[in-house]
């Protein structure tokens, strides 16, 4: 099934306004996943704002599939170079944990 960047949009979208986790992250993040080509900043509640980010994410979206899936953690991505992840650590981690909570179809 080919993905589009609209559905990467949707998808990222609406798992981050699900997840409990990402909320209480409290970070605004730039997505900037790969096949397909996306590129979203969502905000707090999951919604997509044009406020600066404090944190920026690039991965693959099948990386963030696995990740989503539990088929690979946040930690490992990042010690594996499968990501790169810019903003203060302790939020970084926050997140990422958050985004093991998100349903993306995978």
């Amino acid at each position: 099934m080919t993905t589009s960047s609209e559905q990467v949009t949707e998808v990222l979208t609406t798992a981050a306004q699900t997840a409990e986790a990402w909320a209480a992250a409290g970070v605004t993040v730039r997505f900037v996943i790969s096949d397909p080509e996306a590129d979203v900043v969502l905000d707090p509640q999951g919604k997509v704002t044009d406020a600066p980010p404090t944190h920026v994410l690039r991965i693959s979206w099948s990386d963030l599939q696995d990740i989503a899936a539990g088929r690979r953690s946040f930690l490992r991505s990042v010690t594996g170079r499968r990501l790169t992840a810019h903003g203060p650590v302790m939020q970084t981690f926050a997140f990422g944990q958050a985004l093991s909570s998100f349903e993306l179809g995978a």
